[in-house]
């Protein structure tokens, strides 16, 4: 199993992007290189490797507009910067502080996001890698190449990207429904593993925050790309997809499981809910093959084995309705319904994707409007504001920026003072691995020291085996490729076949490739403690200090959400869009402060200041929005009665709890007043319809009809969710307010 398991990964390895893109960039450097060799002018061509090397890195997928302009200022970064470099490097007392000052402003400008970081990267690199004295051009020139370099690469991925435009986007699908099979099968195991639901809740948190980071990627480049070009036939039948991979994301945080009535049942009757189990599996196993369609080219196979487990989990429930009394078992009876409604929702969606891939190159209509399409992208501000309102010490980026700045021009002092060879190591190893945050960038010191030793003892055994240049050539080359392959999923590894194309090189232009392998893992020792003893004594970014904002954010996220609800639950009708813009702000802030905790786990125990109070915020804004989306999905697909005082109560009152949850937090009286109301009338509404409903199955029973109507259960249902979410959601709220 595990053989097969690494097979398939490996095969997708070799059939992915990450490695597509690794040669595209091996390319576009070996081109010019070459070239520049056979006229006899190898300078120019590492000039313009070196702005290739620049920009490959801001080819990053999703607004094609944006991708564009954005490797446009990752060249101009790299050109600005190896020209102040270049003509202040002979002047001491010029280049430091200009160093310096450079350093702080091209970090500073990856406050506009991820894309703008990869951008102040190019610029960083090129700083560094002018203190490299790569080349014998004059710095005017060197500058120009590595321009030319750049645009030479902008041209070749464009043209890539237009013979392959829609693999990364199949690759993103297949990735997420993967994922979100992995979550179906945490769901099936949270029935059945009693003492392994803690656990299980966290990798839960884990996997939805990677599957909301998917989920905004390909809403940038579904819709961004749809608003500018129009959408294509496969583009709608993409999009139709995902809106299904949402859904199915909503249905499994919706599932209206209790797990005590479920673990009662577990004991009285095991096999009803291992079939239960064996549906979730089932259903995760269909996701499996959906993505194995998008990532492994499968066809699309319409397995029937989910809609026989229901029937026989439909034939269980009859036989427990008929072993046990009606009234005491009505409960366990609701439960197991609903649970199997849900399971069936999700089961059509995953129906509904399959019969899209079948037919994927079809015309499809879809019914999202460009200006709606617009209200899904989370979009990034790239106005003069971001700069100015950032620019103080409250900025987690302005003191990353200072930070890194500070620690560069100790790195340039240290390899100066130990007069080490290639001491601009130091400074690439510190640019790479640092991070605003504590825990990431200790993990990448590891995973680039780990690296970096493996990478130098293979190379060492490798240059003792083989002493042969044009094996160099083709070693370097392949590890070029293996290392740009692997940079964003496996960074150990990448780091390790970094070093092996740095020796290979070396041991090109000189002898001594030995010493290159030493001085290479001693700068790698420096850069990585510098980055890691930097992150935890200057100007430091402690999660627990911003925490509480970020629990804020989502609490009122949730807020939205359940606003959302109760209109639907009053109007009914077709849903709004701005109710999927509401469901897709709560999911991405609860991302966010799962993120958060995940961050401050990592950083030193002195620091996790009352983590188990964030802790306890995390899980239970993770249970009230759960509670939610299974209140909400529940409306949506049955027919429900009017909205009646319950809901009304209810609702009002945990809407008054949750906003006395954000003042505590944030200490600000909010402006909203929420007028609450007495719960009294609510109870004696329920217990009246409860009684009403029991009333109307008794005449029922005595008129002979053992089979309860479609109609009776439906309502039945509709008294018992609602009812039971709303007391669950105004518990949550309860808890979430007198967390102290």
């Amino acid at each position: 199993m595990q053989f097969q398991a690494a097979k398939v990964s490996f095969l997708r390895y070799l059939k992915g992007t990450d490695l597509a893109k690794a040669f595209l960039l091996a390319i576009a450097a070996i081109i010019p290189i070459s070239l520049a060799n056979y006229f006899g002018n190898i300078s120019i061509g590492i000039g313009m490797t070196i702005g290739v090397l620049l920009c490959a890195p801001s080819d990053v997928p999703g607004n094609l507009r944006h991708r564009f302009f954005g490797m446009l200022f990752a060249a101009f970064f790299g050109v600005f910067a190896s020209l102040c470099i270049g003509y202040s490097k002979p002047i001491l007392w010029l280049n430091l502080p200009l160093f310096f000052i450079l350093t702080f402003f091209i970090s500073y400008f990856s406050v506009y996001g991820f894309r703008a970081s990869l951008i102040s990267l190019a610029g960083l690199l090129a700083m560094v890698l002018g203190y490299a004295n790569l080349g014998e051009n004059s710095v005017w020139f060197h500058a120009v190449l590595i321009g030319c370099g750049s645009l030479w690469y902008i041209f070749i991925s464009t043209i890539f990207l237009k013979l392959r435009p829609k693999k990364h986007l199949e690759v993103q699908l297949g990735e997420t429904a993967e994922k979100t099979a992995e979550l179906l099968r945490l769901s099936g195991k949270l029935l059945t593993d009693k003492n392994q639901r803690e656990t299980l809740k966290k990798e839960q948190f884990t996997l939805q925050t990677n599957i909301n980071d998917l989920h905004e990627s390909i809403r940038e480049a579904l819709l961004s790309n749809r608003q500018r070009s129009g959408a294509s036939n496969s583009s709608r039948r993409k999009l139709l997809i995902f809106i299904d991979l949402v859904d199915i994301l909503e249905l499994s945080l919706a599932h209206p499981v209790n797990f005590k009535l479920v673990d009662e049942l577990f004991e009285e009757d095991p096999a009803i809910i291992l079939k239960y189990k064996a549906l979730t599996d089932e259903l995760s196993n269909k996701l499996q093959h959906i993505s194995a369609v998008f990532l492994d080219n499968q066809k699309v196979n319409f397995s029937a084995n989910a809609s026989k487990i229901i029937t026989s989990i439909e034939k269980n429930i009859q036989t427990f309705y008929e072993k046990n009394d009606e009234i005491k078992a009505r409960p366990s009876l609701l439960l197991l319904r609903n649970i199997l409604d849900f399971e069936k929702k999700q089961l059509q969606k995953i129906q509904s994707i399959q019969r899209v891939l079948g037919n994927i190159e079809k015309r499809n209509q879809l019914s999202l409007k460009a200006s709606e399409a617009k209200q899904f992208i989370t979009p990034t501000d790239y106005s003069f504001r971001i700069l100015r309102e950032n620019f103080s010490f409250n900025s987690p980026m302005f003191r990353h920026a200072l930070r890194l700045a500070f620690l560069m021009l100790i790195g340039i002092l240290i390899g100066d003072f130990l007069q080490l060879q290639n001491s601009y190591w130091i400074l690439l190893t510190i640019v790479v691995i640092m991070r605003p945050s504590y825990g990431l960038t200790k993990e990448r010191s590891k995973k680039r020291i780990i690296g970096t030793f493996l990478g130098g003892l293979v190379a060492v055994l490798l240059i003792y085996l083989i002493h042969n240049p044009f094996v160099y050539a083709i070693l370097a080359i392949i590890a070029l490729i293996l290392a740009f392959s692997m940079i964003q999923k496996n960074y150990a590894s990448a780091a390790a076949f970094i070093t092996l194309n740095v020796v290979f090189i070396y041991a090109l232009l000189q002898p001594n490739a030995i010493a290159v392998i030493q001085y290479r893992i001693i700068d790698t020792f420096i850069g990585a403690g510098l980055a890691v003893i930097g992150n935890l004594f200057l100007w430091p970014t402690w999660e627990y200090k911003e925490i509480n904002k970020t629990i804020s954010k989502a609490i009122e996220a949730n807020i939205d959400y359940l606003k959302e609800i109760d209109a639907y639950y009053h109007k009914k009708g077709e849903l709004p869009a701005s109710y999927k813009l509401k469901r897709k702000q709560a999911f991405l802030a609860m991302g966010n402060l799962s993120a958060a905790f995940q961050r401050m786990t990592q950083e030193p125990k002195s620091k996790q200041k009352a983590y188990k109070t964030v802790y306890r915020y995390t899980t239970l804004n993770h249970t009230f929005l759960s509670s939610l989306a299974s209140l909400g999905t529940f409306i949506r697909n049955h027919k429900t009665t009017e909205a009646s005082v319950y809901f009304e109560t209810y609702v009002s009152n945990i809407m008054v709890n949750l906003s006395k949850t954000i003042e505590k937090l944030t200490r600000e009286k909010s402006a909203e007043k929420i007028e609450t109301k007495n719960f009294d009338e609510a109870e004696l509404f329920i217990r009246r319809q409860e009684k009403e409903l029991e009333r109307l199955r008794g005449e029922e029973i005595k008129i002979g009809k053992q089979k309860i109507s479609l109609t009776l259960r439906t309502n039945m249902q509709e008294i018992q969710l609602i009812s039971e979410q709303l007391k669950w959601l105004y518990e949550v709220s309860q808890n979430l307010k007198n967390i102290k």
